[in-house]
């Protein structure tokens, strides 16, 4: 792993004058939330695909893809994808900060597959994800998310919260806003694609 404790990736800080664009490398904190990324490299890639075949056959399938899936087909193959989570685990880091890691495993020009990981605590901002969409597996752990609706200033509204249980699948169209959260004393993992892969993301402050 090539370890990263900046972002690469625009940040967009919905109501405020920052503008963050181009793929630049920021450190993202908003306030007090981390993103660090690490990207596997080509050796520990083969590693988990030889030892998991989901993961081996879901990017068998995006890789025949030449154009972003939809959300209901991408979350059908996810749901009844399998893992092997141990060696999924062996190949994940965390981050100790009060933010979250991505671990990512292939991004290509039609989608990203990633890996994220939390401690007990950790949360994303509150954030759409502008040009993409996103559905997620729930591989270990309990996965909050938090949805919102923005009032007339701009700021992020709680309108909703479910939590979701391994196995089950999290999905997110670009305009939507929510939050992920571990609110559990244990770790998570959800295992993320978005498509095409995630170039930039508005962040919300809360209401």
């Amino acid at each position: 792993f090539k370890q990263k404790t900046a972002y690469e990736i625009g940040v967009r800080l919905v109501g405020s004058e920052m503008c963050i664009r181009d793929r630049l490398y920021v450190l993202l904190q908003v306030p007090q939330i981390m993103v660090a990324a690490v990207t596997m490299s080509d050796e520990n890639r083969d590693d988990l695909i030889a030892c998991c075949k989901g993961v081996a056959d879901m990017i068998d399938w995006l890789d025949s893809l030449n154009a972003r899936p939809g959300l209901a087909e991408l979350g059908t193959r996810l749901e009844s994808m399998p893992l092997n989570l141990e060696a999924l685990k062996e190949h994940l880091v965390y981050t100790e900060d009060k933010g979250y890691q991505r671990n990512i495993i292939k991004r290509t020009e039609h989608y990203e597959m990633v890996a994220i990981t939390w401690r007990a605590g950790q949360a994303t901002p509150i954030h759409d994800h502008v040009g993409s969409d996103c559905a997620f597996l729930i591989v270990e752990g309990t996965s909050t998310e938090t949805t919102y609706e923005t009032d007339d200033n701009g700021r992020a509204v709680p309108s909703g919260v479910r939590d979701y249980a391994p196995g089950e699948v999290c999905a997110a169209e670009e305009p939507d806003i929510h939050r992920i959260s571990n609110d559990t004393d244990g770790n998570l993992i959800n295992l993320h694609i978005y498509t095409p892969p995630l170039s930039g993301f508005g962040i919300y402050e809360a209401a």
